[in-house]
């Protein structure tokens, strides 16, 4: 296998949405100006339409693949080029899954890895759009966020759901909040990466992008053409009143059936929703990362 991928990582509910929709109009538009209909450019590798496609790969094991053991023998081999379905030697692929072994099976290698993106987001507001997208309380949602045992399963379509039963959804090892940040960023491996901040990303947006283009002009001779241009376009199409306006006109793909994707969008929501005992939950557990991250703690832990 080639180093290809690309990965964009995260989390879930942390805006990787929003920086692969910034990543589209920077990379693949002449004006920097982001549409929906060009948000294909970067798709997402969890998705079940790959294991559809590919049930050979799996052989006399396509039965037992709702097992995470079992599909994590395999998810290596889900990465080829034949199976991703282009040509080129870069790609960029969104996940949610850590990056983590199951009975000595990596989710991803190196040797298939050209670098990646993590972006981080607040755990205390983390827990709260986390809750409304499952449907779950914030007591629920603190819960998931701190087992190490936690999985993502793919995304189903409708077509998929009807050829994928409940013990055939591959899964993928998330574990919680914390551990999902180490996994990547203190990855033993020489390939450039860089970490983002949901809150720069999106109250510190032109810093960012100027942070991002230098990322990768320095990182693999990318030139970007008309960047000011470009970084003035991006910050106005990628608005999340855009997005929210977008959804209630058109509806989302990623929106689950309880809440709206694009909801709020913004920092320091746990301040008037969670408790002083949920707020110290999060903190007490995750205080060290927090720190490093600059994120500021509110009780004493």
């Amino acid at each position: 296998m080639e180093k290809q991928i690309f990965w964009i990582t995260s989390y879930p509910k942390s805006g990787n949405t929003l920086l692969r929709y910034m990543l589209i109009a920077l990379f693949f538009t002449n004006d920097g100006k982001f549409k929906f209909d060009i948000s294909k450019y970067i798709s997402q590798f969890d998705q079940a339409i790959i294991v559809k496609k590919n049930k050979k790969v799996f052989g006399e094991d396509y039965n037992k693949i709702g097992n995470i053991n079992t599909f994590y023998k395999y998810i290596v081999k889900l990465q080829s080029k034949e199976i991703l379905g282009f040509k080129n030697d870069f790609i960029f692929l969104k996940t949610h899954a850590g990056l983590f072994k199951i009975d000595d099976n990596p989710f991803t290698t190196i040797h298939n890895t050209r670098g990646f993106i993590y972006i981080v987001r607040d755990p205390r507001d983390v827990c709260i759009s986390n809750a409304k997208h499952n449907g779950m309380s914030y007591d629920e949602s603190i819960k998931m966020m701190l087992n190490d045992s936690a999985y993502i399963e793919w995304i189903q379509k409708k077509e998929d759901i009807e050829f994928l039963s409940n013990k055939l959804v591959p899964k993928s090892l998330m574990s919680s909040w914390e551990k999902h940040f180490l996994s990547w960023t203190l990855v033993d491996w020489k390939i450039p990466f860089l970490v983002l901040r949901y809150e720069d990303l999106v109250y510190e947006k032109k810093e960012t992008l100027k942070k991002i283009i230098l990322f990768f002009e320095k990182n693999y001779n990318f030139s970007f053409k008309n960047a000011e241009q470009k970084i003035s376009n991006i910050i106005k199409t990628t608005e999340f009143n855009v997005f929210k306006k977008y959804e209630e006109n058109k509806g989302f793909a990623e929106a689950s059936v309880n809440s709206k994707f694009f909801s709020v969008g913004q920092k320091d929501q746990w301040r008037k929703k969670l408790s002083i005992n949920q707020i110290k939950t999060i903190e007490n557990k995750f205080k060290k990362t927090m720190k490093s991250l600059k994120y500021k703690l509110s009780v004493e832990v």
